[in-house]
């Protein structure tokens, strides 16, 4: 009940605020409601100013909302990392808990979402089991109006 919840808040929060928070402030309360709601440590570490479009944003956040879900429902995480960084011309986007893990990483409704997602704003994810669940994406950032893909 408790992921159950925390999943209705998290839709609310970015359904109602997404014009108003930024894509790291959506993303830390999401993830300080995880907290409030489970007995789930989060640790993170989250940069600013991207430079993203709404949608950029939204499937970015998206992808973070579902590693989340992932992580405690599949994986019985009790620690999750989170790491949103720039470096270079890209975000680096990597979600990492200490869940069960699995032996072959098969594509469900979930990781081919997040794929989706990914995808559609020209970067690319991908899924490693090792000592848990490792959720990693590289999203090109705009410079001067034109996307980076190096």
């Amino acid at each position: 009940s408790g992921i159950n919840e925390v999943r209705t808040s998290v839709t609310t929060l970015r359904a109602d605020s997404s014009e108003e928070l930024s894509l790291s402030k959506s993303i830390i309360s999401m993830i300080e409601k995880t907290i409030k709601a489970t007995d789930i440590k989060i640790n993170y570490t989250i940069e600013k100013d991207f430079n993203l479009e709404k949608y950029e944003e939204n499937a970015i956040y998206r992808v973070v909302q579902e590693s989340i879900t992932n992580a405690i429902r599949h994986g019985h995480a009790n620690t999750i990392t989170i790491q949103l960084i720039k470096e270079k011309n890209f975000l680096l986007l990597e979600i990492k808990d200490n869940g069960i893990g699995c032996k072959t990483i098969k594509p469900g409704f979930g990781t081919r979402h997040m794929k989706e997602r990914i995808e559609s704003i020209q970067g690319k994810i991908e899924y490693i089991s090792d000592n848990g669940f490792i959720v990693r994406a590289k999203v090109p950032l705009r410079t001067k109006g034109v996307t980076n893909n190096d």
